[in-house]
Order: structure tokens, then sequence, then C-alpha cells
């Protein structure tokens, strides 16, 4: 089996100095900017909410119609099979 070759290593170049970035918003910006966010964030919750609501009324009533059929069901079968 012939030897395998080396692969020759490619140095990369490396920033000897670390830029400090250029401020472009001042702090108190940067606070209204998160009260703003947080704002935005708790309108969208409660309309999220208000949403998961309104399926959980109009879903509830064909879940009790399922659930009282199941539960028919079961009660004829038992009946059927039952051994006493």
């Amino acid at each position: 089996m012939p030897r395998a070759r080396k692969q020759t290593v490619v140095e990369v170049a490396v920033a000897n100095e670390v830029k400090v970035p250029e401020v472009l918003i001042t702090r108190q910006q940067y606070l209204q900017d998160i009260k703003v966010r947080w704002a935005i964030h708790q309108y969208e919750v409660n309309k999220l909410r208000d949403d998961m609501s309104k399926v959980t009324q109009t879903v509830a009533p064909y879940v009790k119609n399922v659930l009282d059929y199941l539960d028919t069901q079961y009660q004829q079968i038992r009946s059927k099979y039952a051994t006493n």
C-alpha cells in the first residue's frame, strides 16, 4: 500500500488588533428601544392569548361530542361482550 502524503498547511493571517465597534446608538436610545420592543411583545402575546381563547371556545363543543360518542360506543361494546 503506498504511503499517503501529508497535507500542506495553509496559514491564515490573524488580525493583531481587535477594533472596538463604533457606538451606533446611545444608552438612552437603547433603553427606549428595549421598552418599545417589550411593549410590542406584550401586545402580540395578548393577541395570541385572545386567539387561543377563541379557538378553545370554537373547538370545545366538537370535542365534547366526540367524547360523548366514544363513551356511548364503549358502553355498547362493553354491554355486548360483558361476561357475568
